[in-house]
């Protein structure tokens, strides 16, 4: 009996361990982590609704706006909307799937429908975002901190030092990590490397434009510094609960 007593309770415990387990030992240093909670992405595109709602646990803003027009900086879309044909020679690309699935990329080796396409040939470009708006992706462009695991930002000397926000993959999940102190892009890439070992890491934009809210259990807490004004935010990425039928 004592032999079936703990049998049983190892094969109802099993799968909260194996759960645990998954999670980075410092999952808990960033934003958010899936691994931790399940969620979905949503980008949005200006007009953006900042409204809170229920369903959401983190908001922050994604790429760059512009500093010459009023408009997302590198190249954006949103399924049937091309928002900004600019491409950039940043090297990071966040796909984002019709059901909220983020993913990745470098930009010359970005994967879809079993295709690789190098974005930064014009032709293979054409075809992407042909093929991803017309299967309902979206996606934004950033500067790319970290490849495949390995640095991909050099050390700068005269670099200057912010807090520092990120968009990251793992071989758990993906999630939002901000960095504890001003540090240059290339030191948050280091301390983003030494505390979760992610597989690719974007830069998020922190400035002027940074918004930040969080879901906690007192309610929304901001999490950023804005300094503009919120109906002019070009982009947000939202993470949120998946809807359940």
């Amino acid at each position: 009996m004592i032999r079936f007593i703990a049998l049983a309770f190892a094969v109802l415990f099993a799968p909260v361990a194996a759960w645990a387990q998954q999670c980075p030992e410092r999952a808990q240093d960033a934003l958010f982590h899936s691994c931790q909670t399940s969620a979905v992405v949503d980008l949005q595109f200006f007009p953006v609704d900042i409204t809170p709602q229920s369903t959401d646990i983190l908001s922050v803003t994604g790429t760059y706006s512009s500093g010459d027009r009023f408009g997302v900086e590198g190249l954006a879309f949103d399924a049937d909307r091309v928002v900004s044909s600019r491409f950039q020679g940043w090297d990071g690309i966040l796909l984002v799937s019709p059901d909220g699935e983020p993913k990745l990329f470098n930009a010359s080796n970005v994967q879809l429908a079993d295709t690789t396409f190098n974005l930064k040939r014009q032709p293979d470009r054409h075809d992407f975002v042909k093929l991803a708006r017309a299967q309902g992706y979206s996606l934004i462009q950033s500067h790319l901190l970290i490849t495949n695991g390995a640095l991909d930002v050099k050390q700068v000397g005269s670099a200057r030092r912010f807090v520092r926000r990120m968009f990251f993959t793992d071989s758990t999940g993906w999630g939002v990590y901000e960095t504890k102190t001003a540090l240059t892009l290339y030191d948050a890439a280091v301390e983003i490397q030494e505390a979760l070992n992610p597989s690719m890491v974007i830069n998020l934009d922190m400035g002027a434009y940074n918004y930040c809210q969080k879901n906690t259990s007192d309610g929304f807490v901001g999490c950023g510094n804005l300094f503009t004004q919120a109906q002019n935010l070009t982009n947000l990425i939202t993470i949120q609960q998946p809807i359940t039928n």
